[in-house]
């Protein structure tokens, strides 16, 4: 079983460029965790090429390409992706992309959670594009009602639910993610995603933790959709 991650964020994202460690920092800390797979998934852009897939590699990870991109202006984690994924913007265009594509998986990440960019019930019109649902590290063992939704809903549409921690914060990583039964190799992770052969580990966050993630979304979602 590999230990992975498929959402995480670093300061090499344009739209969060206050995130205070890098790709390579990150790849660093996740192998000293016991990580083997990682996607860097920042905002509308490809942080993926040879030099870090080859750093990646020296540490025992295996980086798989990805984004978070925005598809109608929602978000949309894609797995396996060439840059030219920066240029896809509605989801008749990421379903051809698909098409020509076979081998990426996509993702609907925070798919309930109360944030402007989520795909909330956009889902349900287009879920023959999606492979699988993210089970987000951002909850707390009193509250964790978005994720007991995406959940049912993973169920119901029989896609995948995949552990991530959408890291923006050292705080926030390592707290929940994949364990995947898979060869140690891009396209056989992905193709593990797509036939569910996934277990989550996750644990809540606490009290103090929430509070600065609720800190953080208000941030995020609120004063800067403003300002």
């Amino acid at each position: 079983m590999l230990k992975s991650d498929f959402h995480i964020h670093t300061s090499e994202d344009k739209k969060d460029s206050w995130i205070r460690y890098s790709a390579k920092e990150l790849v660093k800390r996740a192998a000293e965790l016991g990580f083997e797979v990682l996607s860097i998934t920042n905002h509308g852009t490809f942080t993926y090429d040879q030099e870090l897939a080859n750093y990646a590699r020296q540490k025992g990870v295996v980086l798989i390409p990805g984004i978070e991109a925005y598809i109608e202006g929602r978000h949309v984690v894609v797995l396996n992706p060439k840059k030219d994924i920066e240029n896809i913007r509605n989801f008749k265009e990421l379903k051809e992309y698909k098409k020509k594509n076979p081998d990426i998986f996509i993702m609907a990440p925070h798919m309930f959670y109360p944030v402007f960019k989520s795909v909330h019930n956009r889902f349900f019109k287009h879920h023959d594009v999606f492979d699988g649902i993210e089970y987000s590290q951002h909850y707390s063992r009193f509250f964790n009602i978005f994720n007991k939704k995406a959940a049912k809903i993973a169920k119901k549409y029989n896609k995948s639910l995949v552990g991530t921690s959408d890291s923006h914060k050292t705080y926030q990583f390592n707290k929940t993610y994949s364990l995947v039964d898979s060869e140690k190799d891009i396209i056989s992770v992905i193709s593990a995603l797509k036939e569910k052969k996934i277990e989550i580990n996750t644990m809540p966050l606490s009290v103090i933790d929430c509070i600065r993630t609720v800190q953080s979304f208000l941030w995020i979602n609120v004063f800067r959709r403003f300002f």
